[in-house]
């Protein structure tokens, strides 16, 4: 099963650390494998790691979003050759959704399904995915972190994968007018952590996110309503989308070449990185649209 309490291995799967690789516990996935991993979480047989993750409920949402992935979406992956095997390395795609984080689902199982070795991608969410009562717990639990150094740096010292999505809210909710424009990515403190952790940035494109839920226009009204009842959230803008359900959008996703930051990069050459990682997802977005 998962770790031993107190322990961060896997007896059951040859002593790996589920925290950086994900196999299904009992060999496959599905409904029929569910009582014996909830009596393991009944028995609290097991610890989740220090951030929350709980290998059995993360191979339930597995699961559960598996049908998205191949049926609903079925998302074509190119490129995982350059997606890390070992070590520490951050995944730094464009952003969209508007409704719900696809993208950040799509890419996690994109590495767990294709990669030679599934390995677990960490993805970072903002104040939205760790205050909800109900949607906080399911994000933690299932491997989800808060987009904070001090999250992030836990991630990449135990040598895991970090899914970081710069461009932030403003890209998450950007209108149908700006599809597939990535617009800035943040301030560059993705390529600081690269360099502090000599860690590798993978550039990701990712095509199909921004149609799934097309974004109507944006309203400061619905953001104040939002920050009325939950006062932790930034946001200005609230995007409004068209439809309730998913639209059945093919997806892509290309991982590029691993881009390098320098140990100890001064902050002229972390920017310049940070922009180079965009300008790569960026070109990649033109070039995949245009081949649809």
């Amino acid at each position: 099963m998962p770790p031993t309490r107190g322990a961060d291995r896997c007896v059951l799967h040859g002593d790996i650390d589920v925290g950086d690789i994900t196999i299904p516990a009992l060999g496959r996935l599905g409904p029929d494998t569910w009582p014996t991993l909830r009596r393991h979480q009944r028995l609290a047989s097991y610890d989740p790691d220090p951030l929350g993750a709980d290998p059995v409920a993360s191979e339930i949402a597995w699961w559960l979003l598996d049908w998205l992935y191949r049926d609903w979406f079925e998302v074509a992956v190119e490129g995982i050759e350059h997606v890390p095997m070992e070590g520490p390395g951050l995944l730094v795609p464009n952003h969209a959704g508007a409704a719900l984080p696809y993208d950040a689902f799509m890419l996690q199982l994109a590495v767990a399904n294709e990669a030679p070795l599934p390995r677990r991608v960490r993805t970072i969410g903002t104040e939205l995915f760790n205050i909800l009562p109900f949607a906080s717990h399911l994000f933690r639990r299932s491997g989800g972190a808060y987009a904070s150094a001090e999250e992030a740096d836990w991630i990449l010292d135990h040598g895991h994968l970090l899914g970081v999505f710069p461009e932030g809210v403003a890209g998450f909710q950007k209108a149908g007018q700006g599809s597939y424009q990535t617009v800035r990515f943040g301030r560059g403190g993705f390529a600081a952590t690269a360099s502090a952790h000599r860690a590798p940035i993978v550039p990701v494109a990712i095509v199909g996110s921004e149609e799934t839920h097309p974004v109507l226009f944006t309203s400061a009204r619905l953001a104040a309503l939002v920050r009325f009842f939950l006062p932790e959230q930034r946001v200005e803008e609230m995007a409004v989308w068209l439809n309730p359900i998913p639209l059945p959008v093919a997806w892509r996703i290309r991982f590029l070449p691993p881009i390098h930051v320098p140990p100890d990069a001064d902050r002229l050459t972390v920017l310049e990185c940070a922009e180079a990682t965009r300008e790569a997802v960026q070109g990649a977005l033109d070039e995949m649209v245009a081949d649809r």
